[in-house]
C-alpha cells in the first residue's frame, strides 16, 4: 500500500471537529493547474484516475495527508468528480448541504473542493458555513437563508483544496463577470475504524477542547456542538465501540481503497 503520511496534529483535529473544513492554499503546482483549467463542465472519470491527477492533487502529501488523518490508512480515493464551471454571470445558489447527509457523530466521508483558477468574490465564491456540519436539516429547510454570520466566502489562491465534512451547509455565491470559474468535487471515503494515528505529541489522548461559539449560535447551541464534539472526538480516538456506518453518498460517488492503487 502506499504510504501515505498523516499531517494533522490533535490540535488541527479539534479543529476539524468543531469547524468542518481546512483550506490547504496553493498546493497544487502551477503548471497542472493549468491542465485542470481547459476541462469541460460535468462529470469527470477518465481524467479524475489519470496518473497526473492522482500525483498532483488526490495523493498530493498535503491533500491525502489530511484524508489520512480523518479517515485512516485505508481510505478511498476518488475514482469520479464533478466539475462546477462557471463562465457567465449567475445569481448564486441557495444555501444547502448535499444530497444525503450522513448521520452519527463519526467522520466517515470529507468532500473536496479543487480550485485551479485564483477565486475572487466577484467569481461566484463558494460560500460555507463553519460548525454548520453539527445540524442535520433537511436541505430544502434551510433554502430560504440568505447570509449567514459567520459564513466563509472560499476566496483563495490558484491550486487551493478545501476539504470539508459532507454536511457543511454551502453555496455558491452570485457571479457578475464572464471570467471562467472552475471547482472540481470529488470525496474520500472511511473503510475500517477510527483510531487516534494522526500526528501525536503523547500516547494518551488529550481531553477535547471546544473552541467557542460560532458566531450564529445562541449558548445553548454551542453546549450542543461542544458535547457532539466530545463524541466525535472519542470516536475518531477509537475510545467507543465502533459501528459501520451507512454511507447513502457512495450511491453517486465512486472510489477505490488506497491499498488497491499503484503508481
Amino acid at each position: 500500500m502506499l504510504d501515505i503520511q498523516p499531517t494533522l496534529n490533535d490540535k488541527q483535529v479539534f479543529d476539524f471537529i468543531h469547524n468542518g473544513y481546512i483550506i490547504l492554499e496553493s498546493v497544487v503546482a502551477e503548471d497542472f493547474n493549468a491542465e485542470c483549467l481547459i476541462l469541460p463542465p460535468g462529470h469527470l472519470t477518465d481524467f479524475i484516475q489519470s496518473k497526473p491527477f492522482r500525483q498532483n492533487v488526490l495523493l498530493h502529501p498535503e491533500v491525502s495527508g489530511v484524508a489520512r488523518s480523518l479517515l485512516g490508512a485505508d481510505f478511498t480515493v476518488p475514482t469520479s468528480a464533478h466539475n462546477h464551471l462557471f463562465e457567465h454571470p449567475h445569481r448564486g445558489q441557495t444555501l444547502h448541504s448535499d444530497g444525503l447527509s450522513e448521520l452519527g457523530y463519526g467522520i466517515t466521508h470529507l468532500q473536496c473542493y479543487y480550485y485551479p483558477q485564483a477565486v475572487e468574490i466577484e467569481d461566484g465564491a463558494t460560500m460555507i458555513v463553519p460548525g454548520s456540519h453539527q445540524r442535520l436539516v433537511d436541505r430544502e429547510a434551510i433554502a430560504h437563508y440568505g447570509n449567514i454570520s459567520g459564513q466563509i466566502s472560499i476566496t483563495v489562491p490558484a491550486g487551493t483544496v478545501a476539504m470539508t465534512h459532507y454536511g457543511i451547509w454551502h453555496k455558491a455565491g452570485p457571479k457578475i463577470n464572464h471570467t471562467r470559474r472552475s471547482m472540481i468535487k470529488f470525496s474520500f471515503f472511511r473503510t475500517q475504524p477510527p483510531k487516534r494515528d494522526w500526528v501525536r505529541e503523547s500516547d494518551e489522548p488529550p481531553t477535547y477542547q471546544h473552541s467557542g461559539r460560532h458566531h450564529y449560535v445562541t449558548e445553548v447551541e454551542s453546549y450542543r456542538d461542544r458535547r457532539r464534539g466530545e463524541h466525535t472526538w472519542n470516536w475518531l480516538c477509537g475510545l467507543t465501540e465502533y459501528q459501520e456506518e451507512y454511507h447513502p453518498a457512495r450511491m453517486f460517488m465512486s472510489g477505490i481503497p488506497l491499498s488497491q492503487i499503484q503508481l
